[in-house]
């Protein structure tokens, strides 16, 4: 919550139609809000996540950590999360996810893995944000472990008979486990 404390209102109200259009009405590092053809927009960096599927252990990477905003709707301070986050400026969706896997999975992947994306998909109607999913199927010679970031929640090493099990608290995470499954043919 502390990266939202900063929201303050902009100075760039202009009278022109067309530069009202596109105007920001509220900045931060994290977000924009945005008058765009008479709708409000919030405007953010896109996203990236996986789950890594480890084959020969037959397990998969899921993180169970403190999300502010689910607690303070639903009290409850824990919820599965998927390995990820934002897409800075100049880095491809493929370098996130290397980064990301690295500093908050504890994964290297070796430079010959290819990574497929599923189709990105916008958050919602009022966010300029993509999603950017990949299951990352791993062999032991595609990838070597590394020491997580210290800030960061490590992942929980799950087995794939409690895949069923899981009980997702958001969207992306609930539809990243449902690719997941259409993705090793489990109903």
């Amino acid at each position: 919550m502390k990266r939202f404390t900063k929201l303050k209102p902009t100075t760039s109200f202009v009278d022109d139609k067309k530069a009202r259009e596109n105007s920001i009405r509220y900045r931060n590092d994290f977000l924009e809000i945005l008058d765009y053809e008479g709708k409000s927009l919030v405007k953010t960096h896109d996203s990236v996540f996986c789950i890594p599927y480890l084959i020969e252990k037959n397990q998969f990477l899921i993180k169970k950590e403190y999300v502010a905003s689910f607690k303070w709707r639903d009290k409850t301070p824990d919820h599965l999360s998927l390995i990820g986050g934002t897409i800075p400026q100049g880095e491809t969706p493929e370098q996130a996810l290397l980064r990301e896997l690295q500093t908050g999975g504890g994964i290297v992947l070796s430079p010959e893995y290819k990574i497929d994306f599923e189709p990105p998909l916008f958050l919602s109607q009022i966010s300029t944000n993509k999603i950017n999913f990949s299951v990352i199927s791993l062999s032991e010679r595609d990838y070597h472990e590394v020491p997580i970031n210290p800030k960061n929640t490590p992942p929980a090493r799950v087995d794939l008979k409690y895949l069923n099990n899981l009980i997702c608290g958001d969207i992306i995470t609930d539809w990243a486990v449902m690719k997941f499954k259409q993705y090793l043919n489990i109903g």
